[in-house]
């Protein structure tokens, strides 16, 4: 071949590697840490010795890749709330398609967040183990070439709120499995924090909480996720407004509040401006809906917004939650009002179900006493769990699972095939390979062809150059 035919020839190929889609590698280690969020030191489960564990940040179509070991003393998966795993069930990290990761050993995870954007988050599914942590974010950013119907934010803070138990998640399954309920919780977290000690008489002293530093004038994207164990929770800033743009990867219309109720499991992404004095700090609530709010008060979540500018520390009460403890209304029609739809069903109310611009979203509420209509497209092959979020009740067997049967017949024509480190578990133990090592996976092993494979390239093109 001639110089300049192998040059391109070369080129080609390089340019073949480096468009296709990339890849991003995580490498976790899931072990126990101690840690205090409610004055009381506790094991709670940290992902690289960080509670909550690190966000994922990538692009759509990325190809993800995460190796985990577990450290912990009992088995352990990482499921990845939102993420599509377009007909490839064997990554959901959800008990059924896949077999715990056993103490010690490690396990890695491959899959791509294929046209999807948006705010998600990832949890260990297993044995109430979400209830010690574990948890963390996954943020899907558009690429360059697609626009998206807002302006792009000064800033992007990820914030984790959930109800919270003084009691480790062994004790707390223990009391599922003597059949009594969990109770009131002891607290609300933000980002693994207790409250900020707005009332003396409920906030101990020493308890660490939130603070979220901005500038005045700006504009933040506050990406919010209620991780918590069952509690509804409502969600408000003080002095600020809440302009919604988008849910669990779906655009919404964009429509101001000054709060907004978030479901357990549940993500939403707020615009927040800065627009205002900063004669002081301003509160960050997170209060638990639907329920006596005197016999509740302790279960609050406080955080801390603070200015550059800000002339003192936050004081006085905390902004105001509805005022519906006995009425649903309110919460329904802030759903309704970013297309969803509820109220008491009927046989007639098939012909009210929005199947034209309803709001795509892994998780939905279901109201006490109400309904939620639900349209699935089972346009992906494979094993797929439904399940409720409440940890307590999802514990207890709230869940089922629905296979998809792949159009072309058979299975793994358009479904992916199995992955040749799948786990194997129950009456196919027998069939598991050897562990490998960790520090020797095939995240690592895999990373390390690739980057050696472009170095080949980039040097063979060198050479066709210099020739």
């Amino acid at each position: 071949m001639a110089p300049v035919a192998a040059l391109l020839a070369l080129a080609f190929l390089a340019g073949a590697a480096l468009a296709a889609d990339p890849y991003a590698f995580f490498d976790w280690d899931v072990s126990y840490i101690t840690a205090s969020p409610l004055g009381v030191p506790q094991k709670v489960i940290a992902i690289n010795k960080q509670f909550p564990g690190p966000v994922m940040n990538v692009t759509t179509n990325y190809n993800v890749v995460v190796n985990v070991l577990n450290s912990l003393d009992e088995p352990l998966l990482i499921t990845w709330d939102g993420i599509q795993q377009r007909k490839n069930c064997w990554q959901d990290g959800v008990l059924g398609t896949n077999c715990p990761i056993p103490p010690g050993w490690n396990w890695t995870y491959n899959f791509q967040v294929k046209d999807q954007i948006g705010s998600f988050f990832y949890f260990p599914p297993l044995s109430m183990q979400r209830a010690a942590g574990g948890f963390g974010g996954i943020t899907v950013n558009n690429r360059a070439v697609i626009s998206v119907p807002f302006d792009t934010p000064d800033g992007d803070i990820t914030l984790f709120i959930g109800d919270w138990y003084k009691k480790n998640h062994t004790d707390l399954r223990k009391m599922l499995d003597d059949g009594k309920e969990l109770g009131m919780p002891d607290g609300v977290l933000m980002n693994g924090k207790g409250p900020y000690k707005y009332n003396d008489s409920l906030v101990p002293d020493g308890i660490e909480y939130e603070t979220i530093k901005v500038e005045p004038g700006k504009t933040y994207r506050f990406r919010v996720h209620n991780v918590g164990v069952s509690t509804s929770l409502n969600f408000r800033i003080q002095n600020h407004n809440l302009a919604i743009v988008e849910t669990e990867g779906s655009y919404t219309m964009k429509q101001n509040f000054t709060n907004l109720d978030i479901h357990v499991g549940q993500s939403y992404s707020f615009l927040v401006t800065m627009d205002q004095n900063a004669s002081s700090d301003y509160y960050i609530v997170a209060s638990p809906r639907f329920v006596n709010e005197s016999v509740w008060a302790r279960v609050t979540g406080v955080a801390i917004l603070q200015y550059s500018n800000s002339k003192g520390k936050a004081s006085g009460p905390l902004p105001d939650p509805p005022n519906d403890e006995y009425d649903k209304t309110f919460s329904m029609n802030q759903a309704r009002s970013i297309r969803m739809d509820y109220g008491e069903w009927t046989e007639n109310s098939r012909g009210t179900y929005n199947k034209w611009d309803g709001v795509s979203r892994c998780t939905t509420q279901v109201f006490p006493g109400a309904w939620t209509a639900v349209m699935l497209s089972l346009d992906s092959p494979g094993v797929w769990n439904v399940r409720t979020e409440n940890l307590d009740t999802w514990y207890l067997g709230q869940e089922t699972y629905i296979r998809v049967v792949d159009p072309a017949g058979g299975y793994n024509v358009t479904e992916m095939v199995a992955p040749d480190n799948m786990l194997y578990c129950g009456l196919l133990k027998d069939k598991q390979k050897a562990q490998k090592p960790h520090g020797s996976s095939s995240s690592s092993t895999f990373a390390a062809k690739l980057n050696g494979y472009l170095v080949a390239v980039l040097v063979l093109l060198a050479l066709a150059f210099i020739q």
